[in-house]
């Protein structure tokens, strides 16, 4: 039996990124069973965005937010996770546009004892502009020079899985855990604040408690939208938080998904 599944957009300040992901979702195959929007700040246009495509869709879900104070995106993801009921959560970014088939490729990628590790394009500066506004382009895109990562614009016949024990890789845009896997690691730890590393710490967490990494190619696209990086002016004690769970072979973080009803 698939698991139902839970989508959890994460955004900051990109009302118009968003609206284009959820465009997205909307023409998936198969909808996913609860949608939500984790917003690292209290933007109007963002709960406009979120309100008014929930408003036309019967799916559970909700957005929930913070006042934004210097990239805390570990706990709103947190906040998410404790307001979904489904077996399984998927994660997106709000500038990554999904393929039609994304959340039928992760219930089908599904199984027990292990975390799914999707992959990304690229979409450039000049044609993010439109790309998934209505459509997606991928084959103008590509003929302008204007993505990267050719590899994972098209759906393979069949997709490459492999079992990986390395952190060359993860990201939280394309990420799919079982919820029970999320609960009994205490989901993501939030002293991390600025960006960098917590994707891959909770990783280390998860491999150290045996569950597997299934890293996944030709399946679960999507596709990243340029905007300016982000502050990297606190990765190097993100770097040393990551160090530290690897060093002790962490399997529960302290600040984490317990803060939160769950």
């Amino acid at each position: 039996m698939k698991p139902s599944v839970a989508l959890i957009i994460n955004t900051y300040q990109q009302p118009e990124y968003l609206a284009r992901v959820l465009n997205a979702v909307s023409r998936q195959r198969e909808l996913p069973d609860e949608v939500w929007v984790a917003e690292d700040d209290t933007h109007a246009e963002t709960a406009e965005v979120f309100a008014t495509w929930h408003g036309s869709h019967e799916v559970r879900g909700g957005h929930v937010r913070q006042q934004h104070d210097g990239f805390r995106r570990a706990k709103i993801l947190n906040e998410a996770i404790a307001s979904t009921n489904s077996d399984y959560v998927v994660f997106l970014d709000g500038d990554t546009v999904p393929h039609s088939r994304f959340i039928s490729d992760h219930r089908e990628l599904a199984e027990p004892k292990m975390f799914v590790q999707g992959h990304r394009a690229l979409i450039e500066q000049k044609a993010a502009k439109e790309f998934g506004k209505n459509s997606l382009p991928i084959l103008r895109t590509l003929l302008t020079g204007q993505l990267r990562g050719l590899q994972h614009t098209v759906r393979w016949p069949v997709p490459q899985k492999r079992v990986l024990t390395n952190l060359k890789g993860i990201r939280g845009c394309n990420l799919g855990i079982w919820r029970n896997d999320l609960v009994a690691i205490n989901g993501y730890n939030e002293a991390f604040v600025g960006w960098g590393r917590e994707d891959s710490e909770l990783a280390v967490r998860l491999l150290n408690t045996g569950v597997q990494r299934l890293d996944v190619r030709g399946r679960a696209l999507c596709f990243h939208l340029w905007h300016p990086p982000a502050s990297r002016a606190r990765l190097t004690t993100n770097d040393d938080l990551l160090q530290k769970a690897i060093d002790t072979k962490s399997h529960r973080c302290e600040m984490g998904l317990d803060k939160h009803k769950i």
